[in-house]
């Protein structure tokens, strides 16, 4: 998305939760680095609709509980990585819809397949 980027995302679409995470008593964490070309801003938050069943896990000490909007501010002359997830509540299978924008500009719906296959359009 824009200078926003998660290596290997697209393959949870089809890929085994386990993989990328662990359950908890209140649903299932997953890693993923965010990447961020330099200079960038960018904000994702989880659209309102499905925040009581997912949330973001990025620049939190451990125990954290689950955010609903992030963030991230690359450095002005490098690109930045950032350490951390997404959680889903539940079986840990979800189409994740978050509203992601890019500095200034208007946010644009993207929708990820947490281990759910393919996601309505």
């Amino acid at each position: 998305m824009g200078p926003l980027r998660w290596p290997g995302l697209k393959g949870w679409k089809d890929g085994r939760p386990t993989d990328f995470g662990g359950r908890t008593a209140d649903g299932w964490h997953y890693k993923i680095g965010a990447e961020l070309e330099r200079g960038s801003v960018v904000t994702v938050s989880v659209a309102p609709e499905a925040r009581q069943r997912a949330g973001l896990g990025y620049g939190q000490e451990e125990g954290y509980t689950p955010s609903a909007g992030v963030t991230f501010h690359a450095c002005p002359d490098a690109d930045t990585v950032y350490v951390g997830g997404f959680f889903v509540h539940g079986d840990g299978r979800f189409c994740l819809p978050l509203d992601v924008r890019v500095g200034n500009g208007p946010p644009k719906r993207i929708l990820i397949s947490v281990f759910s296959g393919d996601c309505p359009a």
